[in-house]
Formats: structure tokens, C-alpha cells, sequence
């Protein structure tokens, strides 16, 4: 719900930003119609929706030794790292 309030008089309108009651009693009106209802759902048993995850040995290469980010020793430094290089962007 969204409601939008349009002032064309620039001196009502600094007027209104600086006066806390207008916001607050904005608040309350808004709040006076606008009660939310709770979310209601229903709830599944995950038995009877889950399902076994069948894998094929269609790949020729055998992948057991393979062992992502092997190669990092310190794994919070690395992390560390990683972040300060996506904070610079």
C-alpha cells in the first residue's frame, strides 16, 4: 500500500518535513485503515512431496580427486581478502 502526498507550495511543504506531528498523524490515519492479516498456509507433509535425487554415470572422467579451493591455506584471510576487493568497486 502506498500513498503519495503532492504539496505545491514549497513553504507548506518545508513546513510539513519539519513538523513531526504531521508525520505521525499521517502514520496514524494510515494505520486506522490498514490492519494486515496474518499469512495463512498450509502445511504439506515433506514425505509425500519429496523426492530421491537419482545421479547417472553418464561422466567418463572420474571427479573424485577433485577438491575445490584446495589451493587456499588460510581460509579466513582468503575471505578477508575477498571482500576487500569487492568493497574497492
Amino acid at each position: 500500500m502506498e500513498i503519495r502526498l503532492t504539496i505545491d507550495n514549497p513553504d507548506l511543504e518545508r513546513e510539513l518535513y519539519i513538523e513531526e506531528v504531521t508525520v505521525e498523524a499521517l502514520k496514524d490515519f494510515v494505520d486506522f485503515f490498514y490492519k494486515p492479516k496474518p499469512l495463512s498456509y498450509q502445511k504439506r507433509d515433506p514425505k509425500q512431496y519429496s523426492h530421491k535425487i537419482e545421479y547417472h554415470d553418464e561422466l567418463d572422467e572420474d571427479l573424485s580427486d577433485v577438491k575445490p579451493y584446495s589451493h587456499i591455506e588460510d581460509s579466513a584471510k582468503y575471505v578477508h581478502d575477498l571482500r576487500r576487493e569487492r568493497n574497492r568497486v
